[in-house]
């Protein structure tokens, strides 16, 4: 791929979203081409005097996709209320036995939802308890009224928890593996991550250079939680397995493309990317 076709495809896919790109971003976000900042805007410089792409204050758009200005700023302005919101449950669920980190992914991470959008959450547990602490934060958000239930096709503000990962699953699964999802993981933002983390999240997926190889990723470490882990215990882990198995029977049926094992639960069945991806054949 030729620099000139990743600018392209690049901006194609941030336009499926409505979402101009600063200079910065387009760099960090640029798919498969390596370069360096000055050798992009010296691409870019004549792409626009081609007529390529356009340019307006500092976002690099489509031609004739001016309007997708507007609308970043204007998304950007009315999530300002929802990201109170999000930082604010991420700290209460935080505090939830269990819990490691919460980080806020989707739309709200790049400050670019809808009105009727949704607050999602990705949230890391202690090894062996992801379906103990799902049950745990299940029953907290029902209690505080603000869980997105399964069947609900709009719910405005409500929490959904779409993904779970303890630090045995950090790695995404290969099947997993897609633009979509690398963009996902550097998009997330950590709002409770005391033990940092996302350093450890992000160093266990150096594949996602390979789709975005200017992506400034961490060394790769051992994916080992800084946070005391659980004490050991029979009763605990038995009562794992079972809440395991009842939420596993409660969701058979109901599950399509959805990913579950005891270390992870991957809850969106389909990828909102996945139309875009097919349409730049990427």
């Amino acid at each position: 791929m030729t620099l000139e076709r990743s600018i392209i495809a690049t901006l194609s896919y941030s336009d499926h979203f409505s979402f101009p790109l600063t200079l910065s971003e387009l760099h960090t976000r640029l798919i498969q081409f390596q370069t360096d900042k000055k050798s992009l805007r010296l691409a870019l410089t004549k792409m626009i005097d081609k007529g390529v792409i356009s340019h307006t204050g500092n976002y690099y758009y489509l031609p004739n996709r001016k309007k997708t200005i507007s609308a970043r700023d204007s998304k950007s302005k009315s999530s300002e209320g929802e990201l109170q919101k999000a930082c604010e449950l991420a700290h209460r669920i935080g505090e939830i036995k269990g819990v490691i980190a919460v980080y806020l992914t989707g739309s709200l991470a790049m400050k670019n939802s809808d009105p009727d959008a949704d607050i999602d959450f990705m949230i890391i547990t202690n090894r062996k308890r992801l379906w103990t602490t799902r049950m745990l934060l299940t029953f907290f958000l029902e209690y505080l009224g603000q869980r997105r239930r399964p069947l609900s096709k709009i719910s405005p503000g409500k929490v959904c928890l779409n993904l779970y990962l303890t630090p045995d699953s950090f790695t995404i699964p290969s099947h997993k593996l897609s633009l979509y999802t690398a963009y996902e993981l550097i998009q997330a933002i950590p709002l409770h991550d005391p033990f940092s983390i996302h350093t450890l999240l992000l160093s266990a997926n150096h594949w996602v250079s390979d789709f975005l190889p200017n992506y400034p990723y961490p060394p790769k470490t051992k994916t080992r939680s800084k946070k005391k882990q659980i004490n050991s215990s029979k009763i605990l882990d038995l009562l794992e397995r079972i809440l395991y198995r009842l939420q596993l029977l409660y969701m058979r049926g109901k599950l399509t493309r959805e990913y579950i094992t005891p270390d992870s639960a991957f809850f969106h069945p389909n990828d909102p990317g996945t139309k875009v991806l097919k349409k730049l054949s990427i």
